[in-house]
């Protein structure tokens, strides 16, 4: 198996390999990685064409820097969607909507109706999530900013740019972040800070994002940025 360097693209001979330390070294840049980050970018045939993005990612490149993510849509939203209509449309309207068209407020249906009320919000979020979640990475100058959100509603994290110096998929556990499994992974952005998103991701957009990162990453000015490659743990 042919170990290629993230940064220059030459082949690691294994006699720069040390597998007991997990460290591959490049004598032709000079510069070391992760041994199994190596081998996990091997297995997946190397970085995905960044031109060519799976169905729901995109990557541009703009003046101030880049911008690229991913919608969180999947199949599941053919079980969800309907499941939703069902238990909200059958559940509300018999508790609440009777109410409503008598005009006559009954505390106790009310009351009884609290937890069908809380799990349809709950499932209309996950609807949102499955049919038109986006995870949008921009870079502006110095400036990285990460939006989550359906259509232009949602959240945004600031952070600058500098603050950062590596990137890899990470495992997220259940106790951090609920994915579909209870266990997945995302991506993670770490130096002076740890960013993790896209743990909703299916494998091929989370790769391409984590893909895109790492190049923008390798090829940003500054002798301070490594190159880098995801890891599976």
């Amino acid at each position: 198996m042919d170990i290629k360097c993230p940064a220059c693209g030459r082949t690691i001979p294994l006699e720069d390999v040390n597998v007991s330390t997990d460290l591959a070294l490049c004598r032709a840049c000079d510069k070391s990685f992760r041994f199994s980050d190596l081998v996990d970018d091997s297995s997946r045939g190397g970085a995905p064409n960044l031109s060519s993005p799976p169905s729901g990612a995109w990557f541009e490149q703009t003046p101030e820097g880049f911008s690229t993510g991913a919608t969180t849509h999947s199949w599941y939203a053919v079980f969800i969607v309907p499941f939703t209509c069902v238990w909200a449309g059958g559940s509300l309207s018999g508790i609440y909507g009777k109410q409503i068209l008598s005009g006559k407020f009954d505390p106790a249906s009310s009351f009884f109706g609290l937890p069908f009320l809380i799990g349809s919000l709950f499932l209309l979020c996950l609807c949102a999530m499955t049919v038109a979640r986006k995870i949008s990475v921009t870079k502006s100058g110095n400036e990285l900013l990460i939006f989550t959100g359906v259509g232009p509603i949602g959240w945004t994290r600031h952070y600058p740019w500098s603050d950062f110096t590596t990137v890899r998929e990470d495992l997220m556990r259940s106790n951090y972040r609920m994915t579909w499994s209870g266990l997945g992974r995302a991506i993670a952005l770490e130096g002076k800070r740890k960013v993790s998103f896209g743990s909703m991701w299916s494998e091929n957009r989370r790769y391409f994002v984590l893909s895109a990162m790492r190049e923008m990453l390798r090829t940003s000015s500054g002798p301070r940025i490594p190159a880098l490659s995801s890891s599976r743990f």
